[in-house]
């Protein structure tokens, strides 16, 4: 199933890689044989995380549009913390959208399951480093033409 909010996928470092030319010294080689192989992993590891990523925010709006209506030009997904520990944290999504691309004027409505969107969007957390992951509200927004914004909120 394709979906409006596909992003194109990062290029394959594997099949981006510029055949090698001459050969160097072997003391350098090690080295800078070491330091590519680490970048490349990175690369790798990045590319897949962000590949997961927009498959999750893939799925939250999969949720999220069956409760749009014709003509809808903004979706915002709002999550706040209500209580939490750094084991448990409890959340409650707020659903929006607008008809106008300004999105000055907005309703609310509820999509198909918001208990099941505000907890997919609490596991975005999973691809933030770890120092930010105690957000108090995170705001999804959605736009007709495919984009999307993910914006964190730290304060109370």
């Amino acid at each position: 199933m394709s979906s409006p909010y596909a992003q194109e996928k990062a290029a394959d470092p594997k099949a981006t890689k510029p055949a090698a030319t001459k050969s160097k010294p072997a003391a350098k080689r090690s080295g800078e044989a070491a330091a590519k192989t680490s970048s490349a992993a990175k690369q790798e590891t990045s590319a897949e995380a962000d590949s997961a990523g927009l498959k999750a925010v893939e799925e939250i709006f999969a949720c999220v549009a069956q409760g749009l209506p014709e003509g809808w030009q903004r979706a915002w997904v709002v999550v706040t913390e209500l209580s939490g520990g750094m084991k448990e944290r409890r959340f409650e999504g707020r659903f929006q959208l607008s008809l106008e691309a300004s999105g000055d004027k907005r309703w609310d409505y509820v999509p198909c399951n918001s208990r099941q969107v505000a907890e997919s969007v609490y596991r975005l957390n999973d691809f933030l480093e770890p120092e930010k992951r105690r957000w108090k509200t995170a705001t999804l927004l959605f736009l007709r033409e495919g984009r999307f914004e993910l914006k964190y909120d730290y304060s109370r």
